[in-house]
Parts: structure tokens; sequence; C-alpha cells
């Protein structure tokens, strides 16, 4: 009773007056308690055997990187008048019933370690997204103001890895291009034919997710043109670095469908269009070898088999059907896919993840937590919200990042949790 009594998630008359308010003074601490969140989901130490058991370096900093954004986070919220939050929104609960079953999956997991620890990661990151959001929406902050905030976090993470990458790799931008640097650090090979960015000791398409939540909360947000002017080009560059075609297709729905829902009277229609949209193009991601023949000249000989994805989806499906309900243990499908393929760590899709490591179970809930979006969504069609979702979506269709414990989940998280918070915006109170 006292924690729903202590806190009031809820926007009120008050935000007319706050519209346009600057941020406070304690908005700068929320930034760098975000970047240093957001820095988490970066490797900054060389990857390792994707069979290796045990705690390692990387795993300890990103966990270690975690636990210190929520520190802070709760430093802020004692600051802000006390240590409390509301748990109980049904994206949540699910959450940490996943994340429970997750854990529970050890006992028939290859590496009981690494499950654990993955699956109370990303119960961290949605505490981390519950309690950023409480913060934000106490401080009454208007519509567009914690896009900046997101925004600004992955600006100045992405300007320290620049930074840092002289030191790792010798140069700013070091891509998978250049062979004179060591790429058996990130796991990768030389490709002169499509050279790709590097962030710190990051796969490409990690730095590609990166770039997409900063550019899709930049554009959401309220920040001044000018600012927008100056940064956009800018991210768009180094995301167009990455050369990560799903990735691509992702944002650009996203940015989209973000549009159409700050630029059009009809926002119902516009998320509904965008919607059929995102299957269309999920289900084209599926089929792709039925394209017609005049199509195909026009696109790379791998992208047929989405860089042998398909032929992975196959071997997964055989994995699914000799263990349906239990799964092989979260974060565990890597002991049975590298077998067949050397660069699989996982399935390469989310929903094909999920089922593979938790079963039945996690698919389920999985499926509980995608309608609370849909349900969120239509709801409140809050513009951090649509872009995060639908870049998920899609993106989500050939690598995992649904219930996995990386920066788009805590943006989706982070998004769904405080469209939730707020009540129905004042142009729909007031027409």
């Amino acid at each position: 009773m006292q924690l729903s009594s202590e806190i009031k998630p809820y926007f009120d008359a008050r935000v007319v007056a706050a519209v346009d308010r600057p941020l406070p003074v304690g908005g700068a601490r929320l930034v760098l308690a975000m970047a240093a969140l957001v820095l988490a989901f970066v490797p900054l130490a060389p990857t390792v055997d994707a069979l290796e058991g045990g705690t390692t370096t990387r795993g300890i900093i990103e966990f270690g990187l975690i636990l210190t954004a929520l520190a802070l986070l709760a430093i802020y919220l004692k600051m802000q008048g006390g240590f409390s939050f509301d748990a109980r929104s049904p994206a949540f609960l699910i959450i940490t019933a996943y994340c429970w079953w997750c854990m529970f999956s050890a006992i028939w997991s290859p590496n009981p370690i690494l499950t654990v620890a993955k699956g109370a990661e990303l119960w961290c990151i949605a505490l981390a997204a519950l309690m950023v959001a409480t913060l934000v929406s106490r401080s009454n902050f208007a519509e567009g103001k914690l896009e900046g905030l997101v925004a600004l976090s992955i600006v100045v993470v992405i300007c320290g890895l620049i930074v840092a990458n002289v030191f790792f790799w010798g140069q700013p931008l070091p891509s998978t291009g250049d062979a004179s640097l060591p790429l058996d650090l990130v796991g990768e090979e030389v490709s002169e034919a499509r050279p790709r960015l590097i962030l710190a000791y990051q796969h490409a398409l990690l730095t590609a997710d990166l770039i997409a939540i900063g550019i899709i909360s930049l554009f959401a947000s309220d920040l001044r043109k000018l600012f927008k002017a100056v940064l956009m080009p800018g991210l768009l560059a180094l995301f167009w670095l990455t050369d990560a075609r799903g990735a691509t297709v992702g944002l650009m729905i996203s940015v989209l469908a973000v549009a159409m829902l700050k630029l059009g009277r009809n926002s119902v229609r516009a998320i509904a269009v965008t919607f059929s949209l995102s299957l269309t193009v999920a289900t084209l991601l599926i089929f792709q070898d039925r394209l017609p023949a005049l199509v195909r000249p026009l696109i790379s000989d791998d992208l047929f088999t989405l860089n042998s994805r398909t032929e992975l989806w196959s071997k997964t499906f055989t994995h699914i059907f000799a263990q349906p309900i239990l799964g092989t243990g979260y974060f565990a499908s890597r002991y049975l896919l590298i077998k067949d393929f050397s660069w699989a760590g996982h399935a390469h899709n989310s929903f094909l993840e999920v089922q593979l490591t938790t079963g039945l179970i996690g698919l389920l809930l999985l499926g509980g937590f995608l309608v609370v979006v849909t349900k969120e969504i239509f709801k409140t069609r809050n513009a951090l919200l649509v872009g995060v979702t639908f870049y998920c979506l899609i993106q989500g269709m050939v690598n995992p990042i649904l219930f996995n414990p990386g920066l788009a989940m805590f943006a989706l998280m982070l998004a769904l949790t405080y469209a939730g918070m707020r009540k129905p915006s004042i142009d729909d109170l007031t027409s």
C-alpha cells in the first residue's frame, strides 16, 4: 500500500506548464547514468570462445556497468523524494516471470553460470528501465524529453567509443576491411568487399543497433531542430558504415512509423499501416527465395540465404522439435548450433532463439509481452515506443533482440514502461 501511495507515475494538468520548460539540472546526471547503462551493452574486452564456461572479463565488465547504472539511478531516485517505484506493470511482471524461468532452466543448461547470469542481467535491464521511467515521470518532462535523454546518452557513448577506438585499434573508425587490424579480437574476418564499422570490440550488427536506437530516439525527440541537424547526419553516416541490411530496413520502417505518427491526423490508421508493412517485410525476409526473377539481379547472392541464416533456421527447428517444452537453457543455443555452424552463437531470430532456449513456456511469455506492447502502442501512440517496437520486430527476424539483454530490449522496455505511466496526451484530452 505504501509503495503504490508514494508513487504517482502519471502526468496531470501540470504538464501544460512544463511543455516549454527546459530540462532540470538533474537531467544531466540522468544522461550520465543512462550512458553508463548503454555502455554496458558495448563489449569493452576482446571476444572469447563461444563455448567457454564460467565468468569472463567481458561479462564482468558488462554486469559491473549495469550494476553501477542501477546504483546511480537508485541514488537519483532517493534524491527525488524516496526510493520507490511501481513494479506491477504487466510488461515488467512478464519479464520477471521469464527471467525466473530462464534461471530455472540452468538445471538442464550446458552452462548454468552463463544461463543464470544472463537471466539476472535481463531482469536488471528491465528494472533499470522501470527506474528511469519513474524518474522521468516524476520530473514531469513534456512529450519528447525522454527521447532526447536516450538520444543524448547514446551520442555520448558513441563519441566516447570513437575516442576509445584510437587506443583499441589505433584509429577512430576501424573496419573489417582493414587487413592490418587483429580482427580475431572481435571474431571477424577481413572482408574487403564489405567493410563494416567497429566500435570497441563489438560486432558490426551490435554497432548498428546502438546507432539505430540513437537515430530513432533523436528523430522522435523534441530537441531543437538545429541540434538535430548537427547530430543526425553524423549518426546516419556512422550507421551507413556498419552496412547492416536488416538494421537498415528496420530503421527505415521505424522512422516512417514515427513520421506518420507525428504528421498524420489518424494515428491509429498510421500505426495499422506500419504494422502491415512490417509484417510484409518480415515475410519477405523468410520467403525471399520466391521473389520475382526480375528482382533477383538487384540483390546480392548471399541475401537469398540471409548470409546462410535460412540453413541455420532449418537446423534450429530440428533442435526445437527435440525439446519443445523446456528448451536447451537460456543462452545455451550455441552449444547445439555451433557444432554445425561455426559462426552461429545463436539462432539469428528472436522467436526461434526464445523457443530453442526457453521452450514453449518462454515463447508464450514472449507472445504475451508483444500483446501488451501492441495494446500500449494503440492506447498511448507514444513515438519512441512505436519506433523502437518496429525496429525490434524487423531486426528481431534476423537477430535475437527480443528477450535478450541488450540495448534494443532496454530501449523497448523503457519506452513501454514510460508510455504506460502517462495518461493520454493533452491533445487527446481536449479534442
